[in-house]
């Protein structure tokens, strides 16, 4: 782990093989397809290349429980954060086979820094987010992207002020993670491809900081009864998810 917090430390990514295991990404699978079915109005196109996402899928699928709190990656999540780490956000997307159109692959970052000094965040990292693989990931499909680096540092400067020749267009088989600084600048790499990519990602703060999104609700059930370090990890609810667990106890 201390050539993985290394790496991370020094790229503000990090690939984890076998993060998931085979019958955990079945078992997901199988909820997105039922799900697609029975609730397919909480999957939302949006419009951008094939890309589908549910924000609140696991309102309906308790297999996807794993991917909050994987037992296989809350060592690294735990030392990247701290033990005031707490859940931010959840979503599924699906990214449609792209056989004969146009390419891309939009830069953006998913969070700044705002007021809280880089010098004060270990890793530099105010957000972390984990992307899980749900298919397989090959140079002849969808990627996952990142520029590595790009918020290693105390500024975040504009994208224009990096070398795009340096971006990492991350394969591996379904299972893989993902984890990535949230202030680093990443894309989803759009192919022409034959295949679906399947993705779940998840956010994760601080409880001492604010929320990061306020899109997701997470069910009572990730946090009733648990151990004292779940019922901390979902201690600093979003606003939707305080006005449910106010409106309904």
């Amino acid at each position: 782990m201390k050539e993985q917090l290394k790496f991370f430390k020094e790229n503000g990514y990090l690939v984890v093989p076998n993060a998931l295991s085979v019958e955990e990404v079945q078992s997901i699978n199988e909820a997105i397809d039922r799900d697609l079915v029975e609730n397919p109005v909480m999957w939302i196109d949006r419009g951008q290349s094939g890309r589908c996402q549910n924000v609140h899928a696991l309102l309906a699928c308790p297999e996807m429980d794993v991917t909050m709190r994987p037992p296989t990656l809350l060592p690294l999540m735990n030392a990247i954060m701290g033990e005031d780490i707490c859940a931010e956000e959840h979503s599924v997307m699906l990214r449609a086979p792209n056989p004969d159109g146009d390419t891309e692959c939009r830069w953006h970052r998913d969070a700044n820094r705002e007021n809280r000094a880089a010098a004060e965040l270990p890793y530099y990292t105010r957000y972390l987010s984990v992307v899980f693989y749900l298919t397989d990931v090959d140079d002849t499909t969808h990627t996952f992207s990142v520029l590595p680096g790009t918020a290693q540092s105390t500024e975040l400067f504009p994208l224009e002020a990096y070398d795009l020749s340096a971006a990492q267009h991350l394969v591996g088989p379904a299972g893989t993670a993902i984890l990535f600084n949230a202030s680093t600048f990443h894309a989803g790499n759009v192919r022409q491809t034959s295949s679906e990519r399947r993705t779940v990602h998840i956010y994760c703060g601080r409880t001492t900081d604010r929320y990061l999104s306020n899109h997701t609700i997470f069910p009572r059930r990730l946090w009733e009864g648990k151990d004292d370090a779940t019922q901390n990890y979902y201690s600093r609810p979003n606003p939707i998810t305080q006005l449910l667990i106010e409106r309904f106890p």
